[in-house]
């Protein structure tokens, strides 16, 4: 439960701390005074998001701190870290007035999704949007998900996406087995242009080598032919070998010698290997000019190519090779498109399977809600009540199942059943989500549970029976209640005051008082006499509180 909220520089509260009880606690105030903005604050901590706007004018930060008794399981699982359980749970949010803030659980800095996730397991804020959100079906089918359901739809996701996506891939192949259709001509005519042109990049690279050759021909012949002049004209590889002689002589007297003789000699013998080659390339050497316009029509046709398909020879080597496959794929397309026409019938009965078993699972809780909902509401003075809730069942994929749901109503008896969306006045709504709220409060075991004027447009009775329900409510979870209502504020255990007061320099700031029986009397008598404390108010009040 909530065990206390801190409250600073928020909105017009400078600076609250409040300690909260077991059991049902309400507030009450006048309109303005910041009953609302009580429930603002713990808001944030259950996840809302923050807004610059909410930081004290003057300040540069708003802090919203609350400790909470009691650890869900899954908390841990949660936030990632360990909690101790002896220790008080502490929420914490921090808003800068420049838009940035802070999520802090027990000093360590959480996530906003991850507070929001951890705010479910905590509590649930009623307000009267929550109310207006009633009016939506698309709201309805939380009410009818359990454990079970929830887990099949994890279920029934992960299969709808595979559906989805093996979907996708029939109707693309279909979309583009279509367009290939059309161009297949096209597609053809390049695949024969690039078979008969055979085009490589290794042939292209050793074009452009010979003809660089074959272009610096004269260079290359001269160049030969000075070298075999160079060795032949100075008996160079003569005198080479000389040295070899003498040396073979002066190895004779030192040994030492023998290395160098060997290593002159081995190098006689390669340049006169060498020299022999050189002298057979000179020989081999023709120019054929046909040879080189031959080439170079061959690199213009790579040019042509590259210009054409806006393509490097590499590029276009591996479209050639695409296009191979493109053209097999289309002539298979028939194939491959039963093959995946097979995969989205058999991903769309998995799913199918599942969701009409979630579908049944709804409309057999649809049944005990009905006989719940019929069961509170008479316990809130709705008694001709008829309630039924309608499956409208498409056989559509959808992100929560293939069913869509409506709350049909008729407060009236003998009146036709009618959407509750189109129906309830105001009152009829505030009972009809209370009774809703008591079902979920009792699923989820919830630690705390705040309602913000869940009795807006109520009086007499019908407030006593809103009241008792509340009542009923704390009896397993802690109860915050904004009221208007003095049958509602009697009911409690403990009761807050919200009020507006200015401070010493002048501000205008929020504070909250815990009500003693003498404070409770008056908070009350006002409540029932218009904001004027009378004899007879106070007697009724003081009434009100024995009950």
């Amino acid at each position: 439960m909530l065990v206390s909220l801190y409250v600073k520089n928020f909105a017009i509260i400078d600076n609250i701390q409040v300690d909260f009880k077991e059991g049902m606690s309400v507030l009450t105030g006048e309109t303005g005074a910041g009953k609302s903005l009580i429930i603002d604050a713990i808001g944030l901590l259950f996840g809302k998001r923050a807004s610059p706007d909410w930081v004290r004018y003057g300040e540069t930060k708003a802090t919203i701190e609350g400790v909470f008794s009691n650890f869900h399981p899954k908390m841990q699982e949660i936030i990632g870290f360990e909690l101790d359980p002896e220790e008080y749970l502490v929420l914490k949010r921090e808003i800068y007035s420049n838009g940035k803030s802070l999520c802090k659980v027990n000093n360590e800095t959480i996530t906003l999704a991850q507070l929001f996730e951890l705010s479910e397991t905590i509590g649930d804020i009623h307000s009267q949007f929550d109310t207006q959100g009633l009016f939506n079906p698309k709201n309805y089918l939380q009410f009818l998900d359990d454990a079970t359901i929830t887990h099949l739809l994890d279920e029934y996701r992960i299969y709808l996406s595979e559906y989805e996506e093996n979907e996708k891939k029939y109707r693309n192949l279909l979309e583009k087995n279509r367009e290939d259709t059309e161009r297949l001509d096209f597609l053809k005519f390049q695949l024969n242009e690039l078979d008969r042109i055979n085009p490589s990049v290794e042939e292209e690279e050793d074009l452009k080598a010979r003809s660089h050759y074959l272009n610096n021909f004269g260079t290359v012949s001269s160049n030969l032919s000075e070298i075999i002049d160079l060795y032949e004209k100075n008996n160079l590889l003569d005198k080479i070998y000389e040295s070899v002689t003498l040396l073979e002589k002066l190895v004779t007297f030192d040994s030492r010698f023998e290395n160098l003789k060997k290593q002159i000699e081995a190098g006689y013998y390669d340049i006169n290997d060498a020299l022999a080659e050189i002298s057979l390339e000179f020989k081999k050497l023709d120019f054929d000019g046909s040879e080189l316009d031959s080439i170079n029509a061959r690199l213009s046709t790579y040019s042509d190519l590259r210009r054409k398909y806006r393509k490097t020879t590499e590029e276009i080597v591996k479209y050639r090779v695409d296009l191979k496959n493109e053209l097999n794929n289309i002539e298979n397309y028939d194939i491959l498109l039963a093959e995946l026409e097979k995969n989205v019938k058999k991903s769309y009965d998995k799913t199918m399977q599942i969701a009409k078993n979630i579908s049944e699972k709804r409309k057999k809780n649809a049944k005990d809600l009905e006989t719940q909902i019929l069961e509170n509401l008479a316990d809130l003075q709705l008694k001709n009540v008829e309630f039924r809730i309608d499956f409208n069942n498409d056989h559509k994929f959808r992100k929560n199942g293939i069913d869509e749901v409506d709350f049909m109503i008729t407060f009236n008896k003998g009146e036709p059943l009618k959407s509750l969306s189109k129906t309830a006045s105001g009152g009829e709504m505030s009972r009809f989500m209370l009774a809703l709220k008591t079902l979920v409060s009792k699923k989820l075991d919830l630690q705390t549970i705040i309602f913000d004027e869940i009795d807006n447009g109520v009086s007499g009775a019908i407030a006593y029976s809103i009241a008792s329900k509340l009542k009923s409510i704390s009896e397993r979870s802690q109860v915050l209640c904004v009221t208007h209502i003095p049958q509602v504020a009697a009911i409690s255990e403990h009761h807050y005051r919200i009020q507006k007061k200015i401070a010493g320099d002048k501000r205008t700031t929020t504070e909250i008082v815990e009500l003693d029986y003498d404070g409770r009397v008056i908070e009350i008598a006002k409540m029932i006499s218009n904001g004027v404390v009378t004899d007879a108010s106070k007697n009724l009040a003081i009434e009100l509180l024995k009950k």
